[in-house]
């Protein structure tokens, strides 16, 4: 990318999903840190509150004035409708012509922002398609840069493969099948996207899987198609100027990262690694002292089990704040084999799916070594040191918390990324286990293509394999994992640093991108 002028103001845009936004705060930050630039973050009203207490995080006392260069535009969205385009595609297009014009802009949230030069570049999430047509339409030069929240592994597995003339094989075989089946684009993109169940994917950097290896659960809740948004990725990675991770190169497969540089390297774009992207390590620290204070319960429990079991005796049980199981009993087993082995445990019971039994409640209780929550300041209890093992969903977002904190994981996917993320870091990383016997439905219980062995599906089996998960996790093979995870974490705490990997990319873009710095 070549510079465009010496503007010192970019704008970032982001109306799907917070764990796409929350990124993009501290990315906001970290240029207004960088190069005195100011930056107009815009998003929906849904994240707006988030959006301007997730920036603040990123401060510390004494820089308030870097904060102010910060302004959050909330732009109307549908009441309903998550995924609406015209809504959130009309307040984007008038916020934008104002920003471009060099002119105040207002909101329902915050009148009279000041004018600012025309931004040099624009960052949106890869979900942004639309709003990229929209900028490209009123700006045709203008620099768009494209974020990556999760995994690149995830992707290019779901997404891709990325190649020459991918963009234009992709469509056309979209319009065939609309034409063939009167089917809308929506629906029809979904399709193309969903392989065949007994299809081999060969993801680059994975062990090759079968496609119904990508949901080893039965859903409890119906998600929304998802041939548009898969189709809107595709299309602004093909046609954006350039990519960031939010993810670390040392987290990925090198497979991964080699076939998708060399994807964009036939534009002559780049890829840019900009993970951790998330407030500085002691100032984060300091927000997750004070996030954990707010839980007394919380917190005088974990130091009572670091008093009485040491450190690293503790298991942290989060599967984020939607997913859950169709067979709520597994989890209550693998609680039951906790209790059994005194180990001691902190359940965040936050998705809206898990109805706690008035019997497991009370066990837990009577236990004495379990603490089941509604919500839990996770990367606080993850920093922890009672804290020894995180059972996850495998979220990115919650990976790259867990990583950053040094605990291994046990993975339990539903869905989305989690599925190729828990072989990646069971099989290459060697981070965490994954359990099996916790799969649910026809697929579920279908073999796995690097195994040829199928899940059982028994209580039994799954006694089984969560004994000797245990059993590994708190002995010699566990502690490797940890060696492991520490190791990832050291270099993790150093990309951010004078000369670290993130910080000389992070420059690197912003020098790409035409961010001079403000005096």
């Amino acid at each position: 990318m070549s510079g465009i002028g010496q503007s010192s103001h970019i704008a970032i845009a982001v109306h799907i999903g917070w764990g796409h936004a929350r990124p993009l705060c501290a990315l906001a930050a970290r240029v207004v840190k960088l190069r005195g630039a100011s930056v107009t973050f815009l998003t929906v009203g849904s994240m707006y509150d988030q959006t301007v207490k997730e920036v603040s995080r990123n401060f510390v006392n004494g820089e308030d004035a870097l904060r102010a260069r910060i302004r959050v535009v909330c732009l109307p969205s549908h009441p309903t409708d998550r995924l609406d385009r015209q809504v959130v595609g009309q307040g984007f297009e008038k916020q934008f012509k104002r920003l471009l014009a060099g002119e105040p802009v207002s909101c329902t949230k915050a009148a009279n922002l000041p004018a600012l030069p025309a931004p040099s570049a624009l960052v949106l999430d890869m979900c942004g398609y639309q709003l990229f047509e929209i900028a490209r339409a009123l700006s045709p030069t203008l620099k768009v840069v494209v974020s990556t929240p999760s995994s690149l592994l995830s992707v290019v597995g779901m997404t891709g493969p990325y190649k020459r003339d991918g963009q234009r094989e992709v469509h056309a075989q979209i319009e065939s099948l609309m034409e063939e089946t009167g089917k809308p684009l929506a629906d029809a993109a979904t399709e193309v996207f969903t392989a065949p169940d007994d299809e081999v994917l060969n993801v680059p950097g994975l062990p090759p899987m079968y496609a119904y290896e990508s949901h080893p659960q039965e859903r409890i809740f119906k998600l929304p198609s998802n041939g548009q948004v898969h189709l809107d990725i595709l299309n602004l990675v093909y046609e954006c100027d350039a990519v960031f991770s939010c993810s670390t190169e040392a987290l990925e497969p090198p497979e991964t990262v080699q076939a998708f540089t060399e994807f964009l390297a036939l534009n002559s774009r780049k890829l840019y690694f900009l993970g951790p992207l998330a407030p500085e390590m002691d100032d984060e620290a300091n927000v997750e002292e004070k996030e954990i204070e707010k839980t007394p319960d919380i917190a005088n429990f974990m130091q009572n089990v670091l008093q009485t079991y040491g450190e690293r005796s503790l298991v942290y049980i989060s599967f984020g704040t939607k997913w859950w199981t169709t067979k709520p009993e597994q989890v209550w087993t693998f609680l039951d084999i906790l209790i059994e082995k005194h180990i001691p445990f902190v359940m965040a019971q936050a998705s809206p799916f898990c109805s706690l039994p008035e019997e497991v409640e009370a066990k837990v209780k009577a236990s004495g070594t379990g603490l089941i929550t509604r919500w839990a300041p996770q990367q606080a209890i993850l920093e922890h040191p009672a804290t020894g093992w995180f059972l996850t969903h495998g979220g990115f977002n919650s990976v790259v918390e867990s990583v950053y904190a040094g605990v291994p994981m046990i993975c339990w996917p539903f869905s989305a990324d989690q599925p190729l993320n828990a072989v990646h870091l069971s099989e290459n990383l060697d981070i965490a286990y994954e359990l099996h016997e916790v799969r649910t439905g026809e697929r579920g219980l279908k073999p796995l293509r690097r195994t040829g062995k199928a899940p059982a599906g028994t209580p039994e089996a799954l006694r089984a394999e969560i004994h000797a998960v245990l059993e590994k996790a708190f002995g010699d093979d566990g502690a490797q994992k940890r060696r492991n995870v520490h190791k990832l974490r050291q270099g993790m705490l150093t990309l951010w640093k004078d000369g670290g990997e993130a910080r000389l990319a992070s420059e690197q873009l912003l020098d790409d991108a035409a961010v001079c710095v403000s005096r």
